[in-house]
């Protein structure tokens, strides 16, 4: 995508383009409205830094997905230090868990032409159009994207449903039978998705109902999130005896509501979390979780991928990682 093509597709001279892509005056707000929308849907980026070409083929880019996501940060850290121990460097690219993060990767691509990309977290079935334009090596690492048809992107993940499902089995063999669950928004996040038809699974195994509208609350993954979901589900079901949290942070933010409302874990309700940080097994009492190895996690991932870079031909691979329950003392039998 040129100028010349946003020109012809807008039907406005090249000058008149140029000049809105300067964001310079004496354009009307019709040509200038016009043009951003070609510009946007092509996703067009005007390269203005002609610096950044000199480290093309050594620098890889990083997206991360949610400005609050501790395991998230953790995996980052391990891959920062990888690929400085390699001839590359890195930039780090920060995203609220709801944003398109396949567009972001294409406009930092034609902006900068990275060797390769990671994304820490994604939706690659979600915004499958938007990844299959990327035509540089990248990797999605905490997430699977088998199911996605670019072979330059490959995936390091755990496998959610599974996992999901072991956990909500726990709570059910401790004698829970009303429910709640803390999670993010179905809709939007795929990682989301695979947690709550894990816990559906269990469920349904042993015929147990289960009320969306009730007995499910949508958060961010944050303290914050998980403290507000908490209050919300208590007002709306009253007979809940255990909590379901997509992630530690929220169950952590939960357990602090809880506990504010003069609510006992678990003696009143158990609480699960789902990531297995570290604090968890320092907290009192200790988180029931999934423990995700957050090592295995980046550094496969950032192999996968330094890998691939510079090969002729690519081939993505699918990677799932083992995960552990770790039991805690936040869940009793009922």
């Amino acid at each position: 995508m040129t100028i010349k093509d946003i020109a012809k597709l807008s039907g406005y001279a090249v000058g008149t383009v140029s000049r809105v892509l300067n964001n310079q005056p004496n354009v009307s707000e019709t040509a200038r409205k016009a043009i951003l929308e070609v510009a946007e849907k092509y996703n067009f980026v005007r390269n203005t830094n002609a610096q950044h070409l000199k480290m093309q083929g050594r620098y890889i880019a990083i997206l991360v997905k949610g400005v609050s996501n501790i395991l998230l940060n953790s995996i980052l850290e391990i891959v920062q230090k990888k690929i400085g121990e390699t001839i590359y460097t890195s930039s780090v690219y920060v995203l609220d868990e709801y944003d398109n993060e396949a567009k972001t990767a294409l406009k930092i691509y034609y902006e900068k032409r990275p060797a390769g990309i990671i994304f820490l977290g994604g939706n690659p079935e979600r915004y499958e159009a938007d990844f299959n334009q990327i035509k540089v090596p990248c990797v999605l690492i905490t997430n699977q994207a088998n199911n996605v048809s670019n072979k330059m992107l490959s995936s390091v993940g755990t496998d959610d449903i599974s996992a999901a499902q072991e956990i909500a089995e726990y709570l059910i063999a401790n004698g829970h039978r009303n429910i709640g669950v803390i999670g993010g928004d179905i809709n939007k996040s795929e990682i989301s998705d695979r947690r709550f038809k894990g816990f559906m699974k269990a469920m349904k195994k042993h015929d147990l109902p289960f009320d969306f509208e009730t007995h499910y609350q949508t958060s961010k993954y944050s303290f914050e999130g998980g403290e507000k979901a908490a209050e919300e589900l208590i007002e709306k079901f009253g007979d809940m005896t255990a909590v379901f949290s997509m992630s530690d942070v929220q169950a952590i933010g939960a357990i602090r509501k809880l506990t504010d409302r003069g609510l006992r874990v678990p003696q009143d309700i158990s609480v699960t979390g789902f990531d297995g940080l570290p604090l968890t097994q320092y907290m009192n009492p200790r988180l029931t979780t999934i423990r995700q190895y957050e090592e295995q996690l980046a550094e496969c991932g950032t192999n996968a991928l330094l890998e691939t870079i510079g090969k002729a031909k690519q081939e993505s691979s699918h990677i799932l990682i083992p995960f552990e329950l770790l039991k805690g003392e936040s869940v009793i039998s009922v």
